[in-house]
């Protein structure tokens, strides 16, 4: 167990900095913005150059021949993209939620493929990397980012490139190294909901090759529900868990953050980054409302009986408490130069969290249905999972004016613990305290286990470019994974003995594209790529590896004097042995192979500059999932993205006022996995179709939205030997309620929705 002393007083001293600085006469809150290190300023009437490193080294976006979304570090602060569960904004076919279950697991949808599993046995078709390393649960990646510099969202398989598989992408996150120049950035937020945000950067000045730069945030905010329960119960769990108190507000969080970085340079040819992040996160999921089945005898015990398909302010719930979880990471960066032309990369890291949530699964605040007037739970559940995980990853680049070319090792271990009771119909003495004496029952659903998953990898990846117009990529990558689960019970279950399973695999994979260059800053791309997401055992059963092949036709091109980029892409994906994941009434949560699917689709990203100032941005995203089996796709067949923003004449003092508009639309799409009435099967899809209630289902349906922002900021106001920044901004502008995530408990569907209409105020100040 790590030492969480000095984390503890790195926190309280960036605290004592933050007031300080809030407090100084000579300092004023207003935001500023540092360098965009992604986005080349643009000059009058053109789109700005984007630099990337998708390929493992810099060059144009518009180089690039792949689908991929890069934003830099102002675009991430105006957009308020702090997380990967933020992502989702302005990536066309992208789509990330928040799950109900647990309120930092978001559920990623990338071209029809979704990934997000709370398992540790399940890997993800996207991968997610924060400053090159790869995290090993995406299903608990939902906390801060702090001191950002920029996002690339790669879409399709990229396992020659990165160091571990995917099929449907990778998302990575840059944060912000040392500048080596004595300076200091503060800020803060205001809004409604109690919203309170507070950010500190300092960077030291560059000494004898070291410079250092830490960041720390904190970030608190009530929820949009409030809990109308008479009592507000403490469920007395046994360790891990301890005492657990239901929440006030639903959707409520409360995080600290810290981000250090030092960086190396004192050796002539070597480079070493060095970054330490750590969260503390306290937060509660958003209300769980009961939307379809009731709870008819429940008023007359003393009970309540709250259910509908319409958003609620308030819900009676006594038995959901605050989660809390904690993660954090050290990595190291090292790069040397052997000669010109040729560079030797290390990527070695360290990472873990834990997280104790607990949930309630009926929607209400229950009583005895004997009538004992007693507290009553129908179904409650609590999850503690720890995990840890190593990385190493060796790379070899080179580059000469006809061939660049990267060659790599990597090599990942996760050790994970997950002790997760179900408690079905318990009935408590009266009071305000409920002792949880035996949640070692683990009824379906339920579990106790060790996991330990290890893989490595071998990969390369190669450019040759013949002539100024053509150029040829390939690449190639093998895989080896092993993966063991023990299960722990006391009692052997029939859908899970106890004991020890194992299991290993094998893969090939490969890539090829071909680049034509018909204009300058513009090309034509061919791409044909393999991937795959491990296979393992999930509670005592092997399942296989799911496949993909995947094929993207695509134009990237500016025109007009760079006044105008349109990139396009044309794709589709062909997957074997589907990985779908479900509850299954009597068995518990269970993972099947489940036939084959196909996913066609374009994307379309525009940006034009019409006039001075004006910066026009537009994208458009559709995919069709052709499925073999019932069991249905979570990705909206279409998703848009609009904006507008224009930055007016600066004022004679140098103050530079401007205004942004956006919307974000997301087609209405699904979250049962299969047709209300029937249920995920074993050995079919969908089983039971025959009882399917499809009026039902459709009022379930999520449907279409349209999410309207907006931010107004004054830039460059001059405060003496410093400069600021003010924003007013509001998202969700309509207010609309539509729902966010649902899942079904037998025949009662639960759900939440999306969060209301949010504005506040940004202040902050850089010297």
């Amino acid at each position: 167990m790590r030492s969480r002393l000095g984390i503890h007083l790195l926190i309280g001293s960036a605290r004592i900095a933050l007031a300080g600085c809030a407090l100084s006469p000579s300092v004023a809150w207003a935001a500023q913005e540092e360098a965009d290190p992604v986005a080349e300023p643009a000059a009058d009437n053109r789109v700005g150059e984007i630099v990337v490193t998708a390929r493992k080294k810099v060059e144009s976006l518009q180089d690039v021949p792949t689908a991929v979304t890069a934003l830099g570090a102002a675009q991430l602060k105006d957009l308020q993209i702090e997380s990967f569960q933020d992502v989702g904004k302005t990536v066309p076919n992208v789509l990330v939620q928040k799950q109900a279950g647990s309120p930092t697991a978001p559920q990623f949808n990338i071209r029809g493929i979704s990934a997000g599993s709370l398992n540790f046995q399940i890997d993800s078709g996207v991968a997610l990397y924060i400053d090159g390393v790869y995290l090993g649960r995406p299903g608990n990646s939902g906390f801060d980012l702090v001191d950002l510099e920029r996002l690339e969202v790669l879409r399709g398989p990229q396992g020659t490139l990165f160091g571990r598989n995917s099929t449907g992408g990778a998302i990575s996150f840059i944060t912000a190294g040392p500048t080596g120049e004595f300076g200091v950035i503060a800020e803060a937020t205001v809004g409604n909901y109690d919203r309170r945000r507070g950010r500190i950067t300092i960077n030291t000045p560059e000494w004898a090759g070291l410079s250092a730069r830490i960041t720390y945030v904190h970030d608190e905010q009530e929820g949009p529900v409030k809990n109308s329960a008479d009592v507000r119960r403490t469920f007395l769990y046994p360790e891990p868990f301890g005492p657990r108190t239901a929440a006030k507000t639903f959707g409520a969080n409360n995080t600290d953050s810290v981000l250090a970085a030092v960086r190396y340079e004192g050796i002539p040819g070597l480079t070493l980054d060095y970054k330490f992040d750590y969260t503390d996160l306290v937060t509660t999921i958003d209300g769980m409302q009961l939307l379809v089945g009731s709870w008819p005898d429940q008023p007359a015990l003393g009970g309540t009986n709250v259910s509908g398909l319409e958003w609620r302010d308030e819900l009676p719930i006594d038995g959901i408490a605050p989660s809390q979880q904690e993660t954090w990471g050290h990595s190291l960066t090292g790069v040397y130069e052997l000669n010109e032309g040729l560079d030797l990369k290390y990527i070695g890291a360290v990472r873990g969290f834990d997280v104790k949530t607990t949930s309630e699964l009926d929607g209400n605040a229950l009583v005895d249905p004997a009538g004992s007037g007693n507290p009553y739970q129908y179904l409650a559940a609590a999850r503690y999972a720890k995990q840890k995980q190593w990385s190493h990853e060796l790379q070899l680049l080179g580059e000469t004016s006809a061939f660049d070319w990267v060659a790599g090792l990597f090599y990942f271990r996760e050790k994970a613990e997950l002790n997760s009771p179900v408690i079905f119909g318990l009935v408590s003495p009266p009071g305000e305290e409920i002792s949880i004496t035996n949640p070692g029952s683990y009824l379906a659903g339920g579990a106790l286990q060790e996991v330990l998953n290890r893989s490595f990898a071998a990969f390369a990846h190669g450019n040759l470019r013949l002539g100024e117009s053509l150029e040829l990529g390939a690449g190639l990558r093998y895989s080896r994974d092993k993966r063991s689960e023990n299960d722990l019970l006391d009692a052997p279950r029939p859908e899970a003995p106890r004991g020890k399973y194992t299991a290993k695999q094998n893969r090939v994979d490969y890539d090829a594209t071909l680049k034509y260059e018909f204009a300058d800053n513009s090309n034509v791309y061919a791409k044909f790529a393999t991937g795959y997401v491990s296979g393992g055992i999930f509670n005592s059963v092997e399942f296989e590896p799911e496949t993909v092949k995947s094929y993207e036709l695509g134009i990237k091109t500016e025109f007009l004097d760079r006044r105008v980029r349109i990139n396009a892409a044309l794709f589709q994906a062909d997957r074997k042995n589907l990985q779908k994941s479900g509850f299954l009434v009597g068995v518990g949560n269970i993972l099947i192979n489940s036939g084959s699917a196909t996913d066609r689709g374009v994307e379309l990203e525009a940006t034009v500059v019409p006039t001075d100032g004006l910066t026009l941005t537009a994208n458009y995203g559709f995919v069709d999932t052709d499925m073999s089996t019932g069991v249905r796709s979570y990705q909206p067949r279409h998703s848009g993205y609009v904006a507008a923003e224009y930055e007016f004449p600066e004022f004679d003092n140098g103050m530079r006022p401007s205004f942004r508009i956006d919307g974000q639309y997301i087609g209405k799409h699904y979250r049962l996995i299969c047709p209300y009435g029937s249920q995920v099967s074993t050995e079919v899809g969908c089983a039971g179709l025959e009882n399917a209630d499809f009026e039902i289902d459709r009022a379930l349906t999520i449907p279409s939205r349209l999410q309207v922002g907006a931010r107004l900021s004054l830039a460059d106001i001059p405060l003496g030997g410093a400069s600021g920044r003010v924003s007013l901004w509001g998202k969700n502008l309509t207010n609309n309620h539509e729902f966010e995530y649902l899942f079904s408990i037998g025949s009662r569907v639960l759900g939440t929705f999306q969060m209301p209409r949010s504005f506040g105020v940004d202040f902050g100040v850089q010297f």
